[in-house]
């Protein structure tokens, strides 16, 4: 009988405990963060021999922007979206083996995404400007794919992209008010 009670009593109070919890949707500032140092640890400064390769790819910061009037939303959802086009990029075969933290730097891309999936069904004052913003990032991530294809995926190519993509995610981190 009182193991019973504590069993219940556990049960309730384990409850009260996980209800108590806010549920946010929203990605998080740390993970983001994390995911820029791993990639920037990766390797080291851009390889002087890998100059001639690098070329300029204009940053589609137009796709973070958000109006006076608009909630943000429109800005955390291409965050997402810029996530899940990083995710797609790196589960290449063809990157570096001299790249450090490459698995855990995939892991806490995947984990982001998994964990800020409800993003894409907050509201938002004006979603007509999503597709623009999702044609927008996906045009920046087919010039760095076109890098690497015409590059035939090496070291300097690769250099390129994480480049390209440590900047991404400064910019993210940078400019943002959405990460929780």
């Amino acid at each position: 009988m009182v193991l019973q009670s504590f069993t219940w009593a556990t049960i309730i109070l384990c409850f009260v405990h996980v209800s108590a919890v806010p549920i946010t949707c929203g990605l998080q500032r740390r993970l983001v963060d994390k995911s820029h140092s791993l990639l920037e640890s990766m390797s080291g400064l851009f390889p002087v021999e890998c100059l001639e390769h690098n070329l300029p790819i204009a940053f589609p910061s137009s796709a973070f922007k958000t109006s006076e009037t608009a909630e943000s939303g429109g800005a955390e959802k291409a965050a997402y979206e810029t996530l899940k086009l990083i995710d797609t990029l790196f589960a290449n075969d063809s990157m570096p083996t001299s790249w450090n933290n490459l698995d855990d730097f995939q892991d806490i891309i995947y984990r982001q995404i998994e964990e800020s999936e409800c993003i894409m069904s907050k509201t938002q004052s004006s979603q007509e400007d999503s597709p623009a913003r999702n044609a927008t990032l996906k045009m920046y991530f087919d010039k760095i794919a076109t890098v690497l294809k015409e590059k035939e995926s090496s070291d300097c190519a690769w250099e390129v992209v994480r480049k390209e993509i440590l900047y991404t995610l400064k910019f993210i981190l940078q400019s943002s008010n959405y990460l929780i």
